[in-house]
């Protein structure tokens, strides 16, 4: 009798102890469950294009595309929807409103902001660096190479021909900082359309992105006599300007209110990259149909969207971080970028902040995983 009621003692303990476990499931998944809020807006930093697939993929193909708002919202795809997350919207850029202002003002959760800006923004805009998109930057300065011999990032200066940009581009300041070009040629007048270089004949230096604009130059858009032509082109890493392009920022008082949601959502985030990386074509069409739809200058088509991801893939523009996980930021590397950008944001007294450290954290990239 002594050993059937041991027994029972221990049967009703086991019991008790599964109750209390299961208790403290319970307690552990109640907040889990809430931890985000059921939509969340991330702001890119152009029209929808391959270099933004992993954030498309969040939704996938079946989100709904407005024209009036130029922006692609609905529900997030199953196995991305953690922490009570369910809805996403993906705002096209503002060309009146930089990323780091979008999100001083609340119009996004997250944006889409190069390293670079989050240095140049850092002292006026309390931001922080969350996760990476790219791991190399497909900026680049693109040229005829009939009407210009460049064969080093300083035959760019000797040209003496206007180089076309986007106002604010740091990358630009570079440029002219290391001798690569003279202020007088920096021409803040592009505004991501062909009509300059089309209208010129190729007489004037372009940015661009190298996945995009070079296709398009080269087999798309009549801009040499009437037909497409050869281009020739860096990258902004070509000139030595290490940057990670289109970094996932926020607000840095917004993330230590996320914080539970974003230890739940980055990794799932960074998830969804892979995934696009490893299949593209669903999210590309469905960015062409996007472009479409939103019916302004900017567009995409099979060619150049399979061409831009060929290239995307061989020359390493998505990539692990040094840890293994698609998602970390190197600290040495963002310091070296800092190193470069301090002293001519000096000159142009231009306030950063005092230390590249607090400007990102890998925190939320820890569970993060990386590509085959």
């Amino acid at each position: 009798m002594k050993a059937q009621r041991s027994l029972a003692a221990l049967t009703a303990l086991a019991v008790g102890l599964l109750g209390a476990c299961g208790d403290d499931e319970k307690k552990d998944a109640a907040p889990a469950s809430d931890a985000c809020p059921s939509k969340l807006t991330i702001r890119t930093d152009w029209f929808p294009e391959l270099e933004h697939g992993g954030t498309y993929q969040l939704i996938g193909t079946e989100g709904t595309i407005s024209k009036d708002l130029v922006n692609y919202s609905g529900a997030v795809q199953e196995q991305y929807a953690v922490g009570g997350l369910t809805e996403l919207e993906i705002q096209t850029v503002d060309f009146n409103k930089s990323g780091s202002s979008a999100l001083l003002d609340g119009e996004a959760d997250m944006a889409y902001i190069n390293m670079s800006d989050v240095i140049k923004d850092s002292a006026a805009v309390d931001m922080i660096a969350i996760a990476k998109t790219l791991d190399k930057d497909p900026q680049m300065v693109m040229w005829d190479p009939a009407q210009f011999d460049i064969q080093t990032p300083e035959d760019i200066k000797a040209t003496g021909a206007p180089v076309l940009h986007f106002p604010a581009t740091s990358y630009i300041d570079y440029m002219v900082a290391a001798g690569f070009m003279d202020a007088s040629q920096d021409t803040p007048t592009y505004d991501g359309s062909d009509a300059q270089f089309v209208s010129s004949n190729g007489g004037v230096i372009q940015q661009g992105f190298a996945t995009n604009e070079v296709y398009k130059y080269e087999n798309e858009i009549n801009w040499k006599d009437g037909a497409p032509a050869d281009v020739s082109f860096f990258t902004v890493s070509d000139m030595g300007f290490d940057n990670y392009p289109a970094v996932i920022t926020m607000m840095r008082d917004r993330v230590t209110e996320l914080d539970a949601c974003l230890k739940l959502l980055v990794p799932v985030m960074q998830q969804a990259w892979i995934d696009f990386l490893n299949d593209p074509k669903p999210i590309m069409d469905k960015m062409i149909e996007i472009n479409q739809v939103h019916d302004g200058f900017w567009g995409l088509s099979e060619a150049v969207n399979d061409g831009g991801f060929a290239l995307l893939e061989s020359d390493g523009y998505a990539t692990n971080s040094p840890d293994g996980t698609y998602c970390s930021f190197d600290a040495g590397r963002v310091q070296g970028l800092y190193d470069v950008l301090k002293p001519i944001y000096d000159d142009q007294g231009v306030e950063i902040a005092d230390s590249a450290d607090g400007l990102f954290t890998n925190e939320y990239c820890a569970d993060a995983p990386g590509r085959d």
